[in-house]
């Protein structure tokens, strides 16, 4: 496909898909797709909590739902979610809830599941050890053999609350739910009777508070997942009788006719995929986003969560009550601050507070609770870099602390190939583009762009011959893998983020393979590569992926025009210099030399080889921002973060170098217990604080541009030097200065 009609393709695309976008756009401001998501593993959980907690009461439901499972078993015997491979877990837990209720009825499919679950390895192909027990205490209570004792869940260990968060996270109400059952049921000697004793309340105070905090509605972050394993545990345990009928009530009602129960609704996650890739197509202005900006408003909690030891001010998956998760309060915070009025939101301020409040003390963020346990819910590289990148987008600087601490972390944690993991999605993809466009942004020192030098590399080598990504798993015996939208969409965004150019042969490529793969109704197919219990259990998602295909196109798009601008731009400062270009660029020399990461018209690009034939343009050297280049003189002509355009003087904001705008801000304190102190501070320091003067015009160590002329070369952190034409040094990753039984996304 020509450049021209590439460039034409993608243009349709982003339109039509941002169409699709905003018709999944509800009344309240929400986005929502797929009319249910129906789930056998959820489906096996609540039945089994109903028949504990309220068989008579439950009777039609447990019907219902076990005429389902049935009649959903597939061929080979087991079950999993629509377009998921069949999952050990889930076909585990579908034949204990079968045989618990209808043993007679269900024998066959039984002992097909039975059969199924061995020929795919049994317990021990199941990775997460709390759902190996879960498999044995659902196959104890259905009568049903299984390997191994069950494990005992020490009551005791709820008496400190702070190792107790740090090593159970999200879990800690469903596992004082459990514990308590065990309690009830395990005999102890005088010494383990009388811990009981001392810790049951405590155990009781933290579901408790879990459940008050939702407006005791009796689901706990809207989840039937969670509800279940939590109703189930208080059941046999013999406490709490109220939150049990509340917890039966609200599963009964959340059942579908069909029996089913669907996964956790994901409002919040699927807007903030929804309204990103909007604002990256250009439609940020749009009024049919100030419903869902309210929304977004809305579901910030205003309450801290005292059983975990969470402040207030975080957003989760769902409702207004759902559980706190740091990549919602990273991505719900960033999206605000790009809409109308976001500087001066004060639920930004207030995420960006929590997010602060909730950095491990090695620099990382876990999912919730701060300092976790690695492993499970604990620190994540994929979710560290997106949290780095709204504090970027918020106008901290590379030497923020918090940012500094974050990016040695995240240099730590690559894995030796150079990608990186993510705790929410399948494969290496999404982690290692979110880590990349994080170290390109705020990386400073020669082992910041090593890594990110490393992780751009595992991309580049890990793309299909077809211009795609996928997750690296073969679907079965001598099966080639696949390429998805959603990883070819990180792919893309994280090298165009990286400063990668985009007529590269590599990003033209992913970017007609995510046109190719566009539906006529403007959607995109997804792939199961979304993590609901990590490890055990996925989904496929068309929100996900078509927010995902429309931002990175839409990038695709922007990157593009600003090369055109800058050529032009370029042209336009050597007719008037009378000068060729023999200076280094971003990446790169230009015609006669060896960039940072690679040569120039020697055959190599700057990413690694080209193809065969094809023409080496090399990268921007403008660099890129988080999501779009830089403009290319002082009105800004070129296009803004989000691929918006700006045509005329900068709004008073952040600048790139993270310096602040110079507007008063309100004095107050907020509902989230955010001060607001005075008028702004107009720059902000190598350390982050702020400076209570203009800043200089010449430029400083951070990379803040000079406004005068410069003489013709290359300085030592290899930015252009062209004369009077030159508008500021360039942004590149070269600068050398500058699960457990909770549910997943």
């Amino acid at each position: 496909m020509p450049a021209s009609a590439l460039t034409e393709s993608v243009g349709a695309a982003v339109t039509t898909g941002a169409e699709a976008l905003l018709a999944h756009r509800r009344d309240d401001g929400a986005f929502v797709f797929g009319a249910h998501h129906a789930s056998p593993l959820n489906t096996a959980g609540a039945l089994t909590a109903l028949h504990f907690a309220d068989p008579e009461g439950s009777a039609e439901t447990i019907e219902r739902g076990v005429t389902w499972l049935c009649e959903t078993q597939r061929d080979d015997g087991g079950w999993a979610m629509p377009s998921v491979p069949t999952e050990p877990l889930t076909t585990a837990l579908a034949a204990a809830a079968l045989q618990l209720l209808a043993p007679r009825r269900a024998a066959s499919a039984v002992r097909a599941a039975r059969a199924r679950f061995e020929e795919l390895g049994g317990s021990a192909a199941v990775p997460e050890p709390a759902m190996t027990a879960l498999i044995r205490q659902f196959h104890t209570f259905a009568g049903l053999p299984h390997e191994g004792a069950q494990r005992r869940l020490p009551l005791e260990l709820l008496l400190f609350p702070g190792p107790s968060r740090r090593l159970l996270s999200l879990r800690l109400p469903i596992y004082a739910s459990q514990a308590l059952a065990q309690s009830a049921h395990r005999r102890r000697g005088p010494v383990g009777r009388a811990l009981d004793r001392l810790a049951r309340p405590r155990a009781l105070a933290i579901v408790r508070d879990a459940y008050e905090r939702e407006g005791a509605t009796g689901g706990f972050s809207t989840d039937p997942w969670l509800t279940g394993l939590i109703c189930l545990g208080l059941a046999r345990s013999g406490q709490a009788p109220d939150l049990v009928s509340a917890a039966a009530r609200w599963l009964r009602s959340a059942a579908n006719p069909d029996g089913s129960w669907d996964l956790i609704p994901l409002d919040v996650t699927w807007t903030n995929f929804a309204t990103a890739a909007l604002i990256e197509a250009g439609h940020a202005d749009d009024p049919q986003l100030i419903g869902t900006r309210e929304m977004l408003h809305r579901h910030q909690q205003p309450e801290p969560f005292d059983a975990l030891g969470c402040p207030a001010g975080y957003w989760g998956f769902s409702s207004p009550r759902s559980w706190p998760m740091a990549l919602e309060t990273a991505e719900s915070s960033a999206i605000l601050l790009r809409l109308p009025g976001g500087a001066d939101d004060r639920h930004v301020r207030a995420g960006l507070a929590w997010l602060t409040a909730c950095q491990d003390a090695a620099g990382s963020w876990s999912l919730a609770v701060r300092n976790s346990k690695p492993g499970g819910f604990g620190p994540c590289p994929q979710m560290t870099a997106k949290v780095v990148c709204a504090l970027l987008d918020s106008g901290a600087g590379v030497d923020d602390p918090r940012v500094v601490r974050a990016v040695r972390w995240l240099v730590g944690r690559q894995r030796p190939d150079g990608s990186y993991e993510a705790m929410w999605y399948r494969g290496g993809t999404p982690g290692t583009a979110a880590a990349l466009e994080a170290l390109s942004r705020a990386g400073r020192t020669e082992e910041h762009h090593r890594a990110a030098a490393r992780a751009r590399d595992w991309l580049l080598r890990t793309r299909h011959p077809d211009g795609s990504w996928s997750t690296g798993e073969r679907t079965g015996p001598g099966a080639t893998r696949r390429g998805t939208v959603e990883e070819t969409a990180w792919a893309l965004r994280g090298l165009l983020a990286a400063g990668l150019s985009p007529t590269d042969p590599a990003l033209a490529a992913a970017a007609r393979r995510l046109v190719d793969a566009q539906r006529a109704d403007g959607g995109w197919t997804p792939a199961p590569v979304n993590e609901y219990i990590r490890g055990c259990a996925r989904y496929a998602d068309d929100g996900i992926a078509a927010g995902l295909a429309v931002r990175a196109l839409a990038h695709y798009r922007s990157a593009e025009a600003a090369e055109v601008v800058e050529a032009t731009h370029e042209r336009g400062c050597r007719r008037e210099t009378g000068m060729r270009e023999t200076g280094t660029g971003a990446f790169g020399l230009r015609e006669t030399g060896t960039g940072a990461f690679g040569l120039r018209d020697t055959g190599a690009g700057a990413f690694g080889p080209r193809e065969p034939g094809a023409r080496e343009t090399g990268a921007r050297e403008t660099g890129s921002g988080e999501t779009g280049p830089r403009g290319t003189g002082p009105c800004e002509t070129g296009v803004d973060e989000f691929g918006t355009g700006e045509t005329g003087p900068r709004k008073t904001g952040v600048d790139e170098s993270g310096t602040r705008g110079t507007g008063p801000c309100e004095t107050g304190v907020d509902e989230f217990g955010t001060g607001e102190t005075g008028p702004c501070e107009t720059g902000v320091d190598e350390s982050g604080t702020g400076e209570t003067g203009p800043r200089e015009t010449g430029a400083d160590e951070s990379g803040t541009r000079e406004t005068g002329p410069r003489e013709t070369g290359a300085d030592e952190s290899g930015t252009r030097e062209t004369g009077p034409c030159e508008t500021g040094p360039r942004k590149a990753v070269t600068r050398e200065n500058g699960t457990g039984e909770g549910s997943g996304r």
